[in-house]
Parts: C-alpha cells; structure tokens; sequence
C-alpha cells in the first residue's frame, strides 16, 4: 500500500486549489456566447453567408441574432434572404436593420416600408442611423417620421434606434423618444450610462460558431422583451429635465426613463391614429390640389384660346387695312392717271384749236 505523508497531501490539495482557481479564471475570459447568454450579433454581407452546420452552431451561441436588410432602399444586402432561410431552419429568432441614407422626411417613410415589406416577419426592427445623409435641421423630422411610417405596419414589435451617442445627440435626440429602445453604439471599456436596450460594445467578438470576428452587443433587457410586444419606450427628453446623471467617463448625460406598458399603448394607439389622419389628410390635400391644378389649367386654356383669338382678329384687322391701303393706292393711282389722261387730251384740243386758228389767218393774210 502507497503511503501519504502529511506534506504530500497538502501539496496534492494546493495544486488542486490552483488547477481550479486557473480554469475559472480561464472562463472568466472566454468571450463566446451561448444560446442563454446575453451577448448577439449583427451580420449583415461582410460576414458572409452562413451554411447549415453554421447558422445551427449559431442557435446554441445566441439568444437571436440582428441581420442588415438594406443599405438605404435601392440597394439591397446580398446574405439577408440566404441568412433569413437558414436561421428559420435552425429556429434562430432575428432582428432586422436597414442602415439609413435618407436626405428627407420622404425618403425616411420609403426605407421604413422598404425594410418592412423585404422582412415582414421580422421579431423587431432596427434604424441603423449613423452617417450623416441630411442636414441637422431637418433630421429629427425625418428619423421621427421612419418610425411613424412603421409603426403601423408591425403593430406591437419593438422598434429601435442604432446610432453612437454623439450623432444621436447632434441629429436624432428629439425623434429618439419615438423609439421602443436604444442601441447604443460605444466601444469603450465601461458601458455609459445613457438609457438604452442593447450597447454594442465591439467590433472584434470572436464567434466559435462562425469561426470569424464579429459586432456584439451586451442585452440590457431580457430576450422576451425584443421578441415579444411593446413593454418599453424611451421617454421624451422634456420628461427627464433635471434628470442627469454623471456616466463612467465623467460626462454628463440625460437619462430617460421607461414609461408603463399603458402608456406605451397610448402611445403606439396614437401614433397609428395620427398616422390615419394625417394618410386622410394627405388624400384630401392632393385631392384639393388636383382639383385646383385642373381649374388652372381650363383657366389658362382659356386665356390661351383667347389670346389666340385676340391675335387672330387683330390679323384680319391688318389684313383688310391692308387690303383697304391697297384699294385706295389704286383709286388715287386710277384718278392721277385719268387727270393726267385728260390734261394731255385738253391740251390736245387745244393744239389742234391754236394750228386751225393759225391756219385760219395765215389764209386770211393769203387772200
């Protein structure tokens, strides 16, 4: 039989103590996720396309994943159908983003509908705007009216908003209270402490699953929340005066608070009903317009026939001005030449008058 001596036991006991402390230190490191953890990626085609032993690797990684969709609305990602399919074969929810390049209020509502109707079954959507495509003044109008534009079309899903904290501030922070959420873009090492929902935290997540680096975000609301109906909203900036809070860089910021579940349905029940109206609205206004564009252009029909008219009759004027000039120049040219014609016939007579008178005498003297 094998003998311990005290000494040998302890030191067993030591390297075991170690071996454990280093092996949780080990996984204190380890940056892959897995399907309950709160760690997601967004991919889009700079990732690739994901093969079956992928996108099922990726359902045991991730809670869901965020795919891109478009880049403004003429230009479609190249994965997003192929990625779609193998994600609902592996039962992997998703999220959907369209990166914004809308230059007005216009634009904004035809890549809201653009990303709905390319994802219409989508758990959640996503504004991705973060390069400057307008200018400041008219860019929370425009970002406001994206989310109006969507909001009717997926009823209850959470609508987000991408963006780095300094262009949300500089051209979104009025339209962001429109907003379900916010996906904080920051990758510094503490996490600021501006209200938000997701916080993309790194560009460089190493996925064992897609054996490549990637975007990951940190969940700052339970997975049932993004899959399920509105329970959350940013509130408005008016609502959070006075309400600052210093952040981990030393900075200070206004930190929304989360209205209640009823409030929020006010509030999505309000924005369809303004979306309703201002749709009637609309309809009316262009329906006056029409009417009036009609109107002016009988009216300027009109006034053209007229003109044409006028110019016409002041033709026929000239004409027979003309014609009358004409008439006249003749008369008088007839009558000069019928005077002329007489003077020459007068002095005629009269010649022939003055020879016979002359003959006259000259037969007188002769006699």
């Amino acid at each position: 039989m094998i003998k311990f001596s005290f000494k040998s036991i302890l030191m067993t006991m030591v390297a075991s103590l170690a071996l454990t402390t280093g092996v949780g230190a080990i996984g204190s490191f380890n940056t892959n996720a897995s399907a309950s953890s709160k760690t997601v990626y967004d991919l889009s085609e700079w990732q690739g396309r994901l093969t079956n032993k992928k996108a099922k690797n990726l359902s045991k990684e991730v809670p869901f994943a965020i795919l891109r969709v478009q880049y403004g609305s003429s230009y479609s990602d190249k994965t997003f159908k192929h990625n779609k399919a193998l994600l609902d074969k592996y039962k992997v929810p998703y999220g959907v983003y369209s990166f914004s390049r809308y230059n007005s209020s216009a634009a904004a509502a035809r890549e809201a509908r653009d990303l709905y109707h390319r994802a219409p079954n989508a758990k959640f959507y996503v504004n991705d705007f973060e390069v400057a495509s307008i200018s400041r003044r008219h860019s929370n109008a425009a970002t406001a009216k994206w989310v109006n534009t969507l909001r009717p079309l997926v009823g209850s899903k959470k609508i987000l908003f991408y963006s780095y904290l300094s262009f949300m501030k500089t051209y979104a922070s009025q339209a962001l209270s429109k907003y379900d959420g916010y996906w904080l873009a920051s990758y510094t090492k503490n996490e600021p402490s501006i209200a938000h929902v997701l916080w993309q935290y790194t560009d460089r997540h190493y996925s064992s699953a897609l054996h490549k680096k990637v975007d990951a975000s940190k969940l700052r609301e339970q997975k049932s929340w993004f899959l399920g109906t509105v329970a959350k909203k940013v509130a408005n900036n008016d609502a959070n005066k006075g309400q600052k809070v210093e952040n981990k860089q030393g900075n200070t910021e206004v930190k929304p608070a989360a209205t209640s579940n009823d409030k929020t349905a006010k509030v999505v029940n309000l924005a369809a009903k303004k979306a309703t109206v201002k749709k009637t609205d609309v309809k009316n206004e262009t329906a006056k317009k029409a009417t009036v564009k009609k109107a002016d252009a009988k009216k300027e029909t009109t006034k053209k026939a007229n003109a044409k008219k006028a110019t016409a009759k002041k033709t026929t004027a000239k004409k027979h001005v003309k014609k009358a000039k004409k008439h006249v120049k003749k008369v008088t040219h007839h009558k000069k030449k019928h005077v002329k014609k007489s003077v020459k016939k007068h002095h005629k007579k009269k010649h022939v008058k003055k020879v016979h008178h002359k003959k006259k005498h000259h037969k007188k003297h002769v006699a």
